[in-house]
């Protein structure tokens, strides 16, 4: 008789809720982007009860040939969690308690039904059928991380398909604002529809940008008897922020000898000086901005140059009464100068001049219509535009920036590691395990 063969399933005692282990889950990437694009690198999945000890992320970076030989760069990489009831609300929870649950796997909830892809994203590098959680994650941490109160991430045209982040060069026009977006004293007094309240409340939030209204949304809320906790449930919370500033480099093409100018970076950087316990299941998601330094074409002279009254020198005994540092500048007047793009006078608080400080540049003639190709060699960007907008550029403001059309990019590639405490071990058969 032939002898059977006998399996024997041995399986590993549970672990208890004291005996976590360590899991080491490693990302890489390779990706390409455009200046002040806010650009994803990956997202990894954590589970409730799970420790975050330490991140740590390696790359090399490359500009595609830029203009400007001189001026620095800066590129950054930032890592955030998010809770997964914050992307898509009632439809995780739905998913999680599985209302539908049965007996039957096949009938439990499914989100790929209801919230996948119809078609592949190679954006955000999710396959048909696929929840986007990565787009859905990265763009909330834009509207809570990256926005000025009242601003989305769609706020502001996309750059190469993502959202676009903030010049970080704070000077003078940190609340430089139209003259009509202040009402006149009048106008307040007579309000009475619903248009002069919208109005009312446009006001009150250039007012607060300007420091005149300290009261926050949250505040005006609880005014109502309104908590704000349920506000803050959808906040992505910041893990990790690495940086590094470099200038350009001069490389020769061994084609033709010529030589042009690039930026390149090599991160080794981490964190594990702080832990995160995640209550939720939720995901860490890492992103890549690369912000050079910017000057601006609109701005005609230094700002300094107009304190010319003794209430743009903020005395002290008018410390009290913060309108009295706001100056008023009529067409065409002030160190914005004789501008095409508006026709609109203009209000600057002189206390940002103080706070922030100034540009100052004497190689490009300042030039009405702001041509990109004049400024090029200044790393000059044709803000501010006719909406008084400094802080977002175009895709096709950073297109400028590069030396070849169509090579317009930074390139890099690299990888990101996580070491968490939980309970997951490798089950694997055959897989070598040290304990």
């Amino acid at each position: 008789m032939a002898i059977q063969p006998r399996i024997q399933i041995v399986s590993e005692p549970a672990t208890s809720a004291t005996d976590r282990v360590g899991r080491y889950p490693k990302h890489t990437f390779n990706v390409r982007s455009k200046p002040f694009a806010v650009t994803p690198i990956g997202i990894a999945p954590v589970l409730p009860g799970e420790t975050l000890k330490s991140i740590f992320y390696e790359s090399r970076v490359v500009t595609d040939p830029i203009k400007n030989p001189l001026t620095g760069w800066k590129k950054e990489y930032v890592f955030f969690f998010v809770k997964a009831t914050a992307l898509l609300g009632d439809a995780i929870r739905n998913m999680f308690v599985d209302l539908h649950g049965a007996a039957d796997p096949a009938a439990t909830v499914d989100m790929s039904t209801t919230n996948g892809l119809l078609n592949n994203d190679q954006k955000y590098f999710t396959a048909k059928g696929g929840v986007n959680y990565l787009e859905l994650g990265l763009k909330n941490f834009v509207d809570h991380w990256m926005r000025d109160e009242g601003q989305l991430w769609s706020t502001f045209p996309l750059i190469d398909g993502y959202p676009v982040a903030q010049i970080r060069e704070q000077n003078w026009m940190h609340s430089m604002v139209d003259k009509d977006l202040i009402p006149d004293q009048a106008l307040l007094d007579t309000a009475s529809d619903t248009g002069d309240l919208e109005r009312l409340l446009m006001a009150f939030e250039q007012l607060r940008a300007l420091g005149l209204a300290n009261i926050t949304f949250d505040e005006y809320l609880a005014s109502f008897g309104i908590s704000s906790d349920k506000l803050e449930e959808v906040r992505p919370e910041l893990i990790h922020h690495g940086s590094d500033f470099q200038y350009p480099s001069n490389t020769v093409n061994p084609a033709d000898g010529s030589v042009a100018s690039a930026v390149s970076w090599v991160f080794r950087q981490g964190e594990n000086k702080k832990r995160k316990f995640f209550k939720e299941p939720g995901f860490v998601i890492g992103f890549t901005v690369t912000r050079p330094k910017v000057f601006f074409a609109g701005i005609a002279g230094n700002m300094t140059a107009h304190l010319t009254r003794a209430w743009d020198w903020l005395p002290e005994l008018l410390i009290g009464l913060p309108n009295s540092a706001l100056k008023k500048f009529e067409l065409d007047t002030g160190p914005l100068g004789a501008r095409t793009t508006d026709t609109d006078a203009y209000f600057a608080d002189m206390r940002d001049l103080f706070l922030h400080g100034d540009m100052f540049q004497n190689r490009v003639l300042f030039d009405a219509e702001m041509d990109a190709v004049a400024n090029s060699d200044l790393n000059a960007l044709p803000l501010p535009d006719a909406a008084l907008n400094w802080k977002y550029p175009t895709e096709v403001m950073v297109n400028s920036l590069f030396k070849t059309g169509g090579a317009e990019f930074v390139r890099e590639d690299g990888y990101f590691s996580l070491n968490i405490a939980g309970k997951q071990r490798d089950f694997t058969p055959g897989t070598t395990r040290l304990t």
